[in-house]
């Protein structure tokens, strides 16, 4: 799971959320992506792929996309053997 926020001009807080990285009845592997104001309340996609190479490309392009519209880490949960190469990014992004 890793959960990104940014804040707008008028202070408002926007987040962007990855998680769910499980099998889907379609397809072997799968996340959801979640945006909003409102956690709660947000949009939600889910990418379905093949491999699970195909989808840590969408993970890290999707962090890439967000983080160079202005958005940090607000918290992030990779199990220890998971994607070892993104966990220096999300450091360097993180909120604080």
């Amino acid at each position: 799971m890793i959960t990104l926020y940014r804040a707008d001009p008028a202070g408002t807080a926007h987040y962007y959320t990855l998680h769910d990285r499980q099998g889907h009845l379609f397809s072997h592997y799968s996340f959801t992506a979640a945006w909003g104001r409102n956690l709660a309340r947000a949009r939600e996609k889910v990418y379905q792929f093949d491999n699970q190479s195909d989808m840590d490309a969408k993970i890290r392009g999707l962090i890439r996309e967000k983080l160079t519209r202005g958005y940090k880490v607000l918290y992030s949960y990779l199990r220890p053997n998971e994607m070892p190469g993104l966990r220096p990014i999300l450091k360097k992004y993180a909120a604080g």
